[in-house]
């Protein structure tokens, strides 16, 4: 233990008594040291480890001054970081820590030799300046706080009464000030090493991000490459391929892991890959690869050694450059046809979901007729609704992927506007909303497709429902423009976002609970109206959204054009023999259900079959499915006109999508003989009877 420094003892002659050391002091002492141990606890900084030594001790001690000085190694100097140095009485305390130099002063000389000192009474030791008032510093205690190998810093401790400290104190407060030192250059080892880390750490992510950016550079250039590059282990086994292997119709994901001969069309590995494996450089191999859907590349290969990475054996590079100019072609052709693969598959879902569809439609129709009691009438209910729900979702899914084409005359936009309103009343009502119509009158007739615009207007019209609670009001109208006409649809519902307004068109995007909507609704409003060469806009705040639509006025070729004549008024049809031919057995018996009533019924449940019974019979009307597996009803009606003629224009053919029969016919088949997938009750007949009365070409 180092020396102890000891000024003079007081003398007895003093005025002021000099204060007798008692064991309670000590024992306060040691309470406090009991204390600093318990709080020091979780501390990690050590500044807020001096600042809690310094308030525990000038608290249980009653301390005039407490300090803890540290040195800077940047300096050397010695710095005051917790409590405040000794200070004339009455001084302001200091804006900025002091700084002394070693050997300045008692702090200075006690952390430049290690040595405590220890002053009972300041009034007799020549190194402090005589006088000062009651509450004057009168006795101090210095001791230096050991870092490893060398003091680290000063503990300052002094008192206003003469003698306070003793020997006893410098023997606790050496202690005090051993255990400070270790936790202190521990706190400083912490900050230390976390800088480290930090700089580690730092080191490795920049490391890292070369790492990846010379990884995603070679990526890139493997990506970019005009040939195939693969690599497969000594197992034959594919372990890289870049973007190109799409040239054979696959992806990366889909050949990892594959062997390499499952790409030969002799679906072994080829000689020269394997001499590759064995270490030889095998250049320009002509060699035929298989992909996807019997793609087949005239290619030629070059094989290299390659070691394996993960020391499995030697692998080998494989170059793969299609020297097939037609290949290549037919390829480019699948690539693009893939891109109305998600179109030929709606159209196909619609074909195979209104199929089924329809039996439901029609005997929810028929037990909504019977009378049955309440609680059946509403499961009856409940079932149709559900139904036609589900042939909604199919509509905007059909109309989405643009399976139907817009059929363009010129019509009265107010006249479409009102019905749609007028249709849309009962569900008003029944929400407690008022729905009010507004129509310019005069406006002059414009070229449209009256079905969709109308369903722009209805789309509109029910998400306005949906936004109005109870007691709310939308309101609908028409006004024109310089050039376009408008039509707009508002509520005074709660309003919609920034964000939202920015997403409202978006497909699939909806606000609706999950099951009240599927997001289609305005993407195919927008769809629509700017297929018509128009213009949809929406604006929306709190309490009130606005949408409005513009469309162009027709040209002056439109502008002569007149309303269509009123249909003359069809005579009632009578009874006849309807053949109905589809593959779909619980389509049959709903036909036959709706029809046997009023005409005999004939089924049939392919097109072939058809065509053999049509070439010894006759029927008033033949009711086609436009798919069927071995002979489609486009297939029966072009054996119809040219074997049949005098049925041709007695043949209804139902399909999910109108643009099938566009697309297989043209305009041979009227749209009065074109039954849509899911049909209502009503529909059926309604077709049925205007043939056999001879409006089938209307």
């Amino acid at each position: 233990m180092r020396k102890v420094e000891s000024a003079k003892a007081p003398d007895v002659n003093d005025p002021e008594p000099v204060a007798q050391f008692e064991s309670g002091g000590v024992l306060e002492s040691l309470a406090a040291f009991s204390e600093i141990a318990q709080t020091l606890r979780g501390m990690s900084e050590v500044s807020q480890v001096c600042d809690r030594v310094v308030q525990v001790l000038k608290a249980r001690l009653g301390l005039k001054t407490c300090s803890i000085m540290l040195i800077d190694p940047a300096d050397g100097a010695l710095v005051n970081v917790a409590g405040t140095s000794p200070r004339p009485p009455g001084a302001d305390p200091p804006t900025e820590h002091h700084r002394f130099r070693l050997g300045e002063g008692i702090a200075g000389l006690v952390a430049q030799t290690g040595d405590a000192i220890l002053v009972p009474d300041v009034t007799h030791d020549p190194r402090f300046e005589r006088g000062g008032g009651p509450g004057a510093m009168r006795s101090l205690l210095c001791l230096p706080i050991q870092g490893p190998g060398a003091p680290m810093g000063v503990l300052n401790l002094s008192h206003a009464r003469r003698g306070f400290f003793g020997e006893d104190h410098r023997t606790v407060f050496a202690i005090l000030a051993t255990i400070l030192g270790k936790v202190l250059s521990e706190l400083a080892l912490t900050a230390e090493l976390a800088r480290f880390n930090r700089d580690l750490e730092g080191q490795v992510a920049d490391r890292t991000r070369e790492i990846q950016a010379s990884h995603a550079y070679l990526e890139q250039i493997l990506a970019q490459a005009s040939d195939i590059v693969l690599t497969v282990d000594w197992r034959g086994g594919i372990t890289y391929v870049n973007r190109r292997i799409a040239q054979l119709g696959y992806t990366e994901a889909e050949v990892l892991g594959r062997p390499f001969s499952t790409l030969c069309r002799e679906g072994a590995l080829p000689a020269p890959l394997t001499e590759a494996m064995a270490g030889r450089v095998c250049r320009n191999v002509p060699l035929e690869l298989v992909g996807k859907d019997g793609v087949r590349l005239d290619t030629y290969c070059g094989f290299a050694p390659m070691e394996d990475p993960e020391g499995g054996g030697q692998g080998a590079l494989v170059l793969v450059r299609d020297v097939t100019d037609t290949r290549r072609m037919e390829l480019q052709l699948r690539q693009m046809e893939k891109l109305t693969a998600v179109g030929t598959l709606v159209a196909g879902i619609a074909h195979e979901i209104n199929n089924k569809l329809v039996p439901i439609l029609v005997y929810s129709e028929l037990l909504e007729r019977a009378e049955l009691p309440e609680r059946e009438a509403k499961l009856v209910q409940t079932v149709h609704k559900s139904a036609v729900g589900a042939r909604h979702i199919m509509d905007s899914l059909l109309r989405f992927s643009r399976q139907e084409a817009p059929r363009m005359a010129v019509h009265d936009l107010n006249e479409v506007v009102g019905e749609v309103t007028a249709m849309a009343q009962y569900r008003a009502r029944k929400q407690d909303v008022t729905l009010d119509c507004h129509l310019t009158p005069e406006l002059p007739r414009i070229r449209m497709d009256a079905h969709q615009i109308g369903q722009v207007v209805l789309n509109l019209i029910n998400n306005a429902c949906d936004a109005a609670a109870a007691g709310g009001s939308i309101a609908v109208g028409t006004t024109p423009g310089r050039d376009t006409l408008c039509l707009w649809v508002e509520d005074d519902g709660p309003g919609m976002d920034e964000r939202t307004v920015q997403r409202i068109f978006d497909p699939f995007f909806t606000t609706k609970e999950v099951g009240k909507g599927t997001g289609l609704g305005l993407s195919l409003c927008y769809g629509i109206v700017r297929e018509h060469g128009g213009d949809i806009q929406v604006e929306s705040r709190p309490g009130h959204t606005r949408f409005e639509v513009t469309l162009p006025r027709s040209g002056p070729a439109d502008a002569g054009d007149h309303r269509p004549d009123p249909a003359p008024e069809r005579r009632a049809a009578p009874r006849g023999r309807v053949l109905v031919a589809d593959d779909d057995p619980a389509l049959l018996e709903v036909l036959d259900q709706v029809l046997a009533g009023r005409h005999e019924v004939v089924r049939e449940r392919s097109g072939r079959d058809v065509v053999e019974r049509l070439k010894s019979d006759r029927f008033d009307v033949l009711l086609l499915d436009l798919h069927m597996g071995d002979m489609d009803g486009a297939d029966v009606l072009g054996w119809i006109e040219a074997n049949r003629p005098d049925l041709a224009h007695r043949v209804i053919l139902m399909t999910a999508s109108a643009l099938d029969v566009e697309r297989r016919l043209g305009d041979r088949l009227p749209a009065g003989r074109l039954l849509t997938k899911p049909f209502h009750l009503d529909d059926v007949r309604a077709s049925v009877d205007r043939v056999m009365a001879g409006g089938g070409d209307a």
